[in-house]
């Protein structure tokens, strides 16, 4: 009888060890009005909004205190912001340039630019992606395969 019962017991403890750890992470997407400005946790630029960041939170709350982070348009207006998000979530935030601040031009003249510019980086990673499932396409695998390769040709 005692052996009948090791069986049992060592599935138990193998299924207790499966057990999933809780999520202990939060994301948060900043974006910018007007966009571009430049995001900074504590001295160190995280780079040109939209920015998004993966903080770890405590378990036992259950909660994400995000650092502060200060958001500067090239004018030199800025704001700083933080929050308190559900571990698990996926948080976008939108920081506001202060309506009062002088230099709202140069602050749209620069979203414009930074707009652009992202389109431009978007258009890009989508050619160069319609490009990589060309050439892993059954048709470009077998004509490279044969050493048949054209010179126009989406294979290459």
């Amino acid at each position: 009888m005692k052996f009948s019962v090791l069986p049992l017991l060592a599935s138990a403890l193998l299924l207790a060890g499966c057990q999933t750890t809780p999520m202990t992470t939060a994301t948060l997407t900043y974006e910018t009005t007007p966009g571009g400005a430049e995001l900074f946790e504590g001295e160190k630029s995280i780079g040109l909004a939209p920015v998004t960041r993966t903080y770890t939170g405590d378990p036992k709350t259950g909660q994400v205190t995000t650092p502060d982070v200060k958001a500067v348009w090239p004018s030199g207006a800025s704001v700083t912001y933080f929050t308190i998000i559900p571990v698990g979530s996926d948080r976008q935030a939108t920081l506001e340039r202060p309506a009062k601040a002088p230099g709202l031009d140069q602050d749209l003249a620069n979203a414009k630019k930074v707009a652009a510019a992202q389109a431009m980086e978007a258009a890009r990673n989508k050619a160069l992606q319609h490009s990589d499932l060309a050439r892993a396409s059954a048709r470009c695998q077998a004509q490279m395969q044969g050493g048949n390769r054209g010179l126009t040709d989406d294979c290459n």
